[in-house]
């Protein structure tokens, strides 16, 4: 966001440049600044698409590691149901860290004794 946010004044001091009316310090940092920010977006952007895909297969990062070779991982439920478990059925609160009641009731795993498998899913 930051670097959407930057762009165009980067861009207008590159044009400013091209006048000599910018010092070589103030265009350094305006350039520094900038593909700081892209680094971090870049990252950050990677690091939100890596969770998607732990959150759509019910894994953690150290879970990633146990099913390598496994065919299909037991807790992985399908993307709804994975999504569910983690956030909630309400969409009012998938935003906060908070659960319904209804959500407590139906979805075993919140209480972190029992997780349900896919071979239980499918009976």
């Amino acid at each position: 966001m930051d670097t959407i946010v930057l762009l165009p004044s980067f861009l207008k001091f590159f044009k400013e440049a091209a006048g000599h009316t910018n010092s070589a310090s103030d265009l350094a940092l305006t350039f520094l600044t900038f593909v700081l920010n892209v680094a971090f977006a870049l990252s950050l952007l990677c690091f939100i698409i890596m969770h998607a895909s732990l959150l759509s297969s019910n894994t953690t990062s150290v879970e990633v590691y146990e099913k390598k070779g496994v065919v299909r991982w037991k807790y992985d439920l399908g993307r709804k149901k994975n999504f569910e478990q983690v956030f909630g059925m309400r969409k009012a609160l998938w935003l906060l860290p908070l659960f319904a009641k209804e959500d407590l009731e139906n979805i075993p795993a919140l209480h972190g004794l029992d997780f349900p498998t896919c071979s239980d899913d499918e009976s």
